[in-house]
């Protein structure tokens, strides 16, 4: 009886190491069918930056020969009590130089985000940061400090809006 016993043992433990060792190699498997191959490309142009051109297809040339306005110097201030100016004017197409500094005295050390150009800096208390701006949308655009929760807007105006308006001196 113990000659056989031992040999149903010994073939139970065989077909259990042999079970065993199936499940864990199955457990390794990959599953790359659900994988995506290619990635989309978002097609909305909403959601492009407002400092991203809107026509392309401009060739060398006429970038060469184009006047070229100056750049104009704006400076934005993160105060304790928000950013100085509130809001920011800029006429699209135009060379603006930004410079953020932080004279906030009880947080040293914040952001400065403006989503829509792309732009995302470190304020150092002291510290000026600089930045180049081409707006080429219209609209109002945010800008922002997380850690003190303060806002400010840029607003893009164009040309054609220029002509209805009138001095406020008649």
């Amino acid at each position: 009886m113990s000659f056989v016993s031992s040999r149903i043992a010994q073939s139970c433990t065989k077909v259990l190491c042999l079970l065993l060792l199936t499940s864990v190699a199955n457990a390794w498997e990959v599953d790359f069918s659900r994988r995506q191959v290619e990635f989309n490309k978002v097609k909305n142009e909403d959601r492009l930056p407002a400092s991203v051109q809107e026509d392309q297809s401009v060739n060398i040339l006429s970038k060469v020969f184009d006047s070229v306005e100056p750049t104009q110097d704006i400076v934005i201030m993160n105060t304790e009590k928000g950013f100085v100016p509130a809001q920011v004017r800029l006429k699209k197409g135009g060379n603006y130089r930004i410079h953020v500094v932080n004279v906030n005295n009880k947080e040293k050390n914040v952001s400065f985000v403006l989503d829509a150009f792309s732009e995302h800096h470190n304020t150092v208390f002291g510290e000026q940061k600089t930045f180049h701006v081409t707006p080429k949308t219209d609209g109002i655009f945010s800008y922002q400090c997380p850690e003190t929760a303060v806002q400010g807007k840029f607003i893009i105006y164009s040309d054609a809006a220029a002509p209805d308006r009138m001095p406020a001196s008649k």
